[in-house]
């Protein structure tokens, strides 16, 4: 793998990709958490960059937006998109409405000769659960490591663990996928899988209509949120192997990117790399089941007949000694 220069914009530090050469690497002096991170390249192909990202772990939100390839000021509608989310985060932390605000300012900058959009998917963190909005073709993947058996031996039909796409592409191969016109193969080489069906800004989208879903952590899972520079040139298999062999996110985000190069980089290429909270490890619920809490150890004590009698017989003993202790102070 090439180690190619990217831009990278760590999600605390409230900077969006698109914005310094894509010869330097651009990091804060200081991280105070290292929960995410992320980076961003232009590609080989294009001239600017219309990506933008955006991440703040304090407040448990994160942003990718991807401003539609051949459309003019296409950095305009994703910086646009970032902003808006910037801006709720810090008041309702209302993120569906924040993206319709987008959508409103983007169509009425609309005119004959003007037509700004972008794709996007934000994250929102509520806890031990997180929620995710999209619109377009920007994805988010839930990585989870590898199991392990009692041996401690790793999973050999995962080895690097398993990445599941969480977001549905509003695309045109979508709904050639969805009716069974084609199958996921046919899709991944599709001439037209670029097209999207819907997206944030555009005349053809009067009514801006967004996907929700909801998840739950667990322990030692990464999100990972990218446009479809990564998507679309990068396996899953590879994806999974850079997110299960290289800890820090940091690098893991530059490495990714780098595979897109490697790949021909024909767009502009943007991920940010999640790690899930630190309250997971401790509280390790599931949306879809529940476990029943363990008997305490003192419980358990008295679940044994024989036990129980023991400790029967030890109370009556120390009661009797408190009894004549008491007779013989008042007969002094």
């Amino acid at each position: 793998m090439s180690e190619a220069k990217v831009d990278a914009n760590v999600g605390t530090s409230g900077n969006t990709g698109g914005k310094e050469p894509a010869s330097e690497v651009s990091r804060p002096a200081a991280r105070a958490t290292v929960r995410s991170a992320g980076a961003t390249h232009p590609g080989y192909r294009r001239e600017q960059n219309e990506d933008a990202f955006w991440g703040d772990e304090s407040r448990g939100i994160w942003v990718v937006a991807d401003g539609l390839g051949g459309h003019h000021a296409g950095e305009i509608a994703s910086q646009t998109v970032v902003e808006e989310i910037q801006r709720s985060s810090a008041t309702d932390r209302h993120y569906e409405q924040a993206l319709r605000r987008a959508h409103a300012l983007l169509a009425g900058e609309e005119t004959n000769s003007t037509a700004m959009g972008t794709t996007a998917v934000v994250v929102a963190e509520d806890g031990n659960y997180f929620h995710i909005y999209w619109v377009g073709d920007s994805r988010a993947y839930l990585w989870t490591p590898p199991a392990t058996d009692a041996g401690n031996q790793g999973n050999t039909k995962a080895p690097h663990g398993t990445l599941k796409q969480l977001t549905i592409d509003h695309s045109y191969v979508q709904m050639l996928v969805d009716s069974g016109a084609i199958n996921q193969e046919e899709a991944a080489s599709h001439p037209n899988r670029h097209v999207i069906t819907r997206c944030i800004g555009g005349s053809a989208n009067p009514t801006l209509e967004i996907d929700r879903a909801s998840f739950a952590w667990n322990p030692g899972q990464k999100l990972l949120l990218c446009s479809d520079g990564l998507s679309n040139d990068v396996g899953l298999e590879e994806i999974c192997q850079i997110l299960a062999n290289t800890p820090d996110n940091q690098r893991a985000s530059e490495l990714l990117v780098a595979a897109a190069l490697d790949a021909g980089g024909r767009d502009n290429i943007t991920v940010q790399v999640i790690n899930s909270p630190d309250s997971a490890t401790a509280n390790n619920e599931n949306l879809n089941s529940r476990t029943l809490p363990q008997p305490l150890a003192s419980r358990q004590l008295f679940s044994s007949p024989g036990t129980l009698v023991a400790r029967i017989a030890t109370l009556a003993i120390i009661f009797s000694l408190g009894i004549y202790a008491a007779w013989q102070l008042l007969n002094g």
